[in-house]
């Protein structure tokens, strides 16, 4: 027998679409191996929502795929209007949040969250806003246990849950990680005799980088990322209270070039100490004995260190829609045995 899950999903740009299209295609995995029959209640874009009490066709779902963007109140069964008003509107267990992140002007989403949580449901999040500007507030108590939000560091690659769940009761004493692929990238094309300009643009033009790329060179991705890992370790920042020392730009490119003349490469890394309540975005070179040194692209790696054992390195996919929106897919099985569903 299968159980239903009420979804609400906020945010239909390409993570949102990736999201729906995964969740689609996983259908008879889902019943099969969770017992879980999901359905989702709305979908939300910019400008505002379809939805219904009963759960949307996947016939009228395709059509959303197929829809412009912001184009879903237009469709049957369309609404115009917020987040809010869908949430509302229609009863559900989780919502799901594919919104860009906003880290100044993070209350909206919060208050989502906030009305979601206190009916009893659970909340799946790739917006890393609201965490990296509210976690304490938001992983206290019985919320704690209904935030899932995997997809925000690391995306495709687990590092939240490692931190969360896999080193339950062990000490993390410091974690250094690769946890921007932009910048990462970027820095790569040093070795290959680029300007700082042209690796740019050829991020850019990769899909790898934004048209505006200042939240990756400049650390404000990075630095959020950093206030993430920090809260789940224990240890609560803000985004604001995380220390950049470094972005990057022609300097660190030069640096980068000089790194690699000498065999070694520059790194862009967050580090968490949450003994010492430290949280730092700093250019790091390193060599061929450290993990980090390889890798390459746009992968992230984290390394973390605990005072029980060995270093554990995890590496893998940290961006893209496709991996982002596997993280949220897993999180939503999490949240549906958080609420009892299955």
């Amino acid at each position: 027998m299968a159980h239903t899950l009420r979804i609400g999903l906020a945010g239909f740009g390409n993570v949102g679409r990736a999201f729906t299209r995964m969740l689609a295609e996983r259908q008879g995995l889902l019943a099969e191996r969770y017992g879980l029959e999901p359905r989702l209640v709305f979908i939300a874009d910019s400008r505002g929502f379809l939805g219904s009490s009963l759960g949307l066709d996947w016939g009228r779902v395709e059509a959303a795929l197929r829809a412009p963007r912001g184009g879903l109140s237009r469709l049957e069964g369309g609404f115009e209007g917020s987040v809010a008003e869908a949430l509302e509107r229609f009863d559900i267990d989780v919502l799901v949040d594919a919104t860009p992140s906003r880290y100044d002007s993070p209350g909206e989403a919060l208050s989502w969250y906030e009305r979601v949580l206190s009916s009893g449901g659970a909340v799946v999040a790739a917006d890393k806003a609201p965490l990296a500007t509210s976690c304490s507030r938001l992983l206290r108590g019985s919320w704690s246990r209904r935030v899932f939000y995997k997809a925000t560091v690391m995306a495709g690659t687990p590092l939240i849950d490692v931190l969360r769940w896999g080193l339950a009761g062990r000490r993390v004493k410091r974690l250094q990680g690769v946890l921007n692929g932009t910048t990462n990238y970027v820095l790569g094309l040093a070795e290959k005799g680029m300007s700082f300009e042209e690796a740019v643009r050829e991020a850019q033009a990769r899909g790898y980088a934004e048209p505006d790329p200042s939240a990756d060179l400049e650390g404000h991705d990075l630095a959020a990322k950093a206030a993430i890992v920090s809260c789940t370790l224990g240890t609560p920042k803000t985004v604001f209270e995380v220390e950049r020392l470094n972005r990057v730009d022609e300097e660190a490119f030069r640096r980068a070039a000089e790194a690699a003349a000498r065999g070694k490469r520059l790194k862009y890394v967050a580090l968490v100490e949450p003994g010492a309540g430290r949280a730092v975005v700093e250019l790091v070179e390193v060599g061929p004995e450290n993990p980090l040194y390889r890798v390459e692209g746009v992968y992230n790696a984290a390394l973390i260190e605990t005072a029980e054992a060995e270093p554990i390195t995890l590496v893998g996919p940290g961006a893209g829609p496709s991996a982002t929106a596997s993280a949220m897919l897993s999180d939503l099985v999490s949240a549906a045995y958080a609420l009892g569903v299955v």
